[in-house]
């Protein structure tokens, strides 16, 4: 083969390469964001973090890692440990003064296994600003401050939906930090993969 057809040839199959490790990411991302959207969902409704989406996120990071050496957004080994132990001792004295519930816990160092530490500051910030706009939300309503909004929530509450998600909550109360983290997740996993624009 001349010169000139070898070139081509191996810039074609690094192309093809790069094109696969990208549908790959994506395919990642994919899942990552039905991760979050289960998480936000489960939690915002029933105030549980199911330890089950925990664990398949987990060993699909570490399938990912250990087959290609990159997880979601290309984090590596180092990345995902760092941000795991960086989640856990960040949230964990939290927990300890009560705080924090531990589903809340675990979700945010699994953020960071899955992002790497980079992240998780932002994600933090972001859940945090929307988890405080749920307990102003949240305290004007129980104080009766705009009637309206005090008729809307009893008309939500005859709903046989809502009646049901009220009875599988059960005792369970409080606002559902972890489904604000995991919008601020899915937020950080898309702006790292190129997929929205950051903040600057």
């Amino acid at each position: 083969m001349p010169v000139k057809g070898q070139v081509l040839s191996s810039y074609f199959q690094r192309l093809a390469g790069q094109n696969e490790y990208v549908l790959d990411m994506n395919y990642l991302l994919l899942l990552f964001l039905l991760f979050c959207t289960a998480i936000f969902l489960y939690d915002y409704l029933f105030r549980r973090v199911p330890n089950r989406l925990l664990v398949m996120a987990i060993a699909v990071q570490l399938g990912w890692l250990a087959g290609s050496g990159n997880g979601l957004n290309g984090v590596t080994w180092i990345g995902a440990f760092s941000g795991l132990t960086v989640g856990l001792l960040f949230f964990l004295p939290l927990y300890t003064l009560r705080a924090m519930a531990a589903g809340d816990v675990k979700f945010f160092a699994v953020l960071g296994l899955l992002l790497g530490p980079g992240a998780l500051l932002p994600v933090f910030l972001i859940g945090s600003l929307f988890a405080g706009v749920h307990a102003v939300a949240t305290h004007i309503l129980r104080m009766g401050l705009v009637p309206g909004l005090q008729a809307v929530a009893t008309r939500l509450v005859r709903w046989p939906l809502c009646r049901r998600v009220l009875e599988r909550r059960g005792s369970r109360s409080g606002i559902p930090y972890a489904a604000y983290l995991a919008v601020a997740g899915a937020w950080a996993g898309m702006q790292s993969a190129g997929v929205i624009l950051g903040i600057n």
